[in-house]
């Protein structure tokens, strides 16, 4: 994997751990409703963290998209170097079948 995209898994991964841990806690802190007050001060930051969550979704979605049309040029790259090494082997053969066919017609190859 190239170290850009590692980079950007790392922190893709980070930001979910984190969200996780801030959940667990606020769930822990539910039933003091003074921690509850402060956290609803702070809803802008939520709102923040929300956004950048979608842009970091957004990402992983387009490098998904890059990373299936790099994979579908190489898969026909491939096919059309298989049916081009295809074609030379068949040519290959009926060259060599032309060629025995006529040293049967000359009589060379038979014994009668």
């Amino acid at each position: 994997m190239k170290k850009p995209k590692s980079i950007f898994y790392i922190v893709y991964f980070l930001f979910h751990f984190f969200l996780l841990l801030i959940s667990i806690y606020v769930n822990y802190r539910s039933e003091d409703f003074e921690f509850l007050l402060w956290l609803r001060e702070r809803m802008d930051w939520m709102i923040y963290a929300s956004v950048l969550g979608l842009v970091l979704f957004a990402i992983n979605m387009l490098m998904m998209n890059v990373a299936g049309r790099g994979s579908k040029k190489e898969i026909a790259r491939l096919e059309h170097e298989a049916n081009s090494y295809k074609a030379k082997m068949f040519d290959l053969q009926e060259a060599k079948g032309s060629s025995s066919a006529a040293v049967d017609d000359m009589g060379v190859g038979s014994e009668s």
